[in-house]
């Protein structure tokens, strides 16, 4: 019976999967906004309260428009002012025209001296003027109404877009502006948020950081819902470091919305493991490379079971040292035939020159 010689598969890399990363932080609304007035006057209209819901253009509130109200009939008058100009200017132009024809049709006769026809010609030209005079007058007061229709716009607070009412800060009687310029006047009416863009916002250790990353699956439990886990994603990692506190933010967001979950409600984060290539699982096998065999353009080895040869196809991944990583149907008790004889083939009856041991730790 021929002997061989023998050694047994390594197996490599059983790795246990990473620890879970926890962080708590706080659900936090990404779309909210401090809706304030354009304009600068009293609050007489306010059809919100805390919690009502509000759509894209909603009237949110009013200011006083009794002054904006006043402009915009003024401007208006003087529209209809210059329009009737214009039309006097026209019915002008019209009747010099005509009378600078006559006047044309009649000099080379001699029935008019040549004065009384350049009088003509000069009134005709001070009636285009006067046209043109009283065209521009109207563009100018078309600008002001335009502008008096936007002062009164701006006396209307509207919603910039879906979503729910957190905060009040005005109240009706109470002077609004933009700025807040006094210290008697409020600059925001109402904070609105879009409960559709909750999220939690949590800070990561830098040590951690290489433990999370965008698109990861996470699962959220809040301390006012216990026992409720709501599946999420990480949604961004903002690209700065707090370097006082030495984290990173993270903001990661519901998949579903629940009617419950608040803003600013406290919240902790379990992050699943990041799959990365170099931290699979999956164990590694490893043989001597002298054990590989090219048969019909594939990688073989042959395996001692019994007493018996025994054929087995594998894929060589890398080779180093005189091993090489390969994938395969093996186990660790597998013990491969180093250097296979040409004439060794599956099923033969073969030896090993050594006894079988152990595999040896890795």
């Amino acid at each position: 019976m021929p002997e061989v010689d023998t050694a047994p598969v390594r197996i490599v890399g059983s790795a246990t999967p990473s620890s879970l990363l926890s962080a708590s932080g706080y659900v936090v609304a990404q779309r909210q906004a401090s809706v304030a007035s354009k304009g600068t006057g009293r609050l007489e209209y306010l059809a919100v309260s805390v919690g009502s819901r509000v759509t894209t253009g909603d009237i949110i509130a009013r200011v006083q428009q009794d002054d904006v109200q006043a402009v915009q009939r003024q401007v208006q008058a003087r529209l209809d002012v210059a329009k009737a100009a214009l039309t006097n200017a026209q019915a002008e132009q019209r009747d010099a025209r005509l009378s600078y024809a006559r006047a044309e049709a009649l000099l080379p006769n001699q029935f008019i001296s040549q004065a009384e026809f350049d009088t003509t010609a000069t009134r005709l030209r001070r009636a285009e003027a006067t046209v043109r005079s009283a065209a521009a007058a109207i563009t100018a007061a078309e600008a002001d109404v335009q502008t008096a229709d936007v002062m009164l716009e701006n006396t209307l607070i509207r919603a910039p877009f879906d979503g729910t009412v957190l905060k009040k800060f005005a109240e009706i009687g109470e002077v609004v502006a933009p700025m807040a310029s006094s210290a008697s006047s409020r600059g925001a009416v109402v904070l609105i948020a879009d409960m559709n863009s909750l999220a939690v916002e949590t800070e990561i250790s830098e040590s951690s950081f290489s433990q999370i990353a965008q698109g990861q699956s996470a699962e959220i439990t809040l301390d006012a819902l216990q026992g409720k886990h709501y599946p999420a994603t990480v949604e961004q990692i903002v690209p700065t470091a707090d370097r006082s506190k030495g984290t990173v933010l993270a903001k990661v967001r519901f998949v579903e919305r629940d009617e419950r979950v608040l803003p600013e409600m406290s919240a902790k984060v379990s992050f699943s493991p990041v799959a990365r290539p170099s931290d699979s699982t999956a164990p590694r096998l490893f043989v001597p490379s002298s054990a590989l065999v090219q048969k019909n353009g594939r990688s073989i080895l042959y395996v001692l079971e019994n007493g018996v040869a025994r054929e087995v196809s594998v894929e060589e991944l890398s080779r180093s040292g005189g091993d090489s990583d390969v994938r395969g149907t093996l186990t660790a008790s597998s013990q491969v035939i180093l250097a296979p004889p040409p004439s060794l083939h599956a099923g033969m009856n073969v030896r090993s020159r050594i006894p079988q041991r152990e595999e040896p730790q890795p």
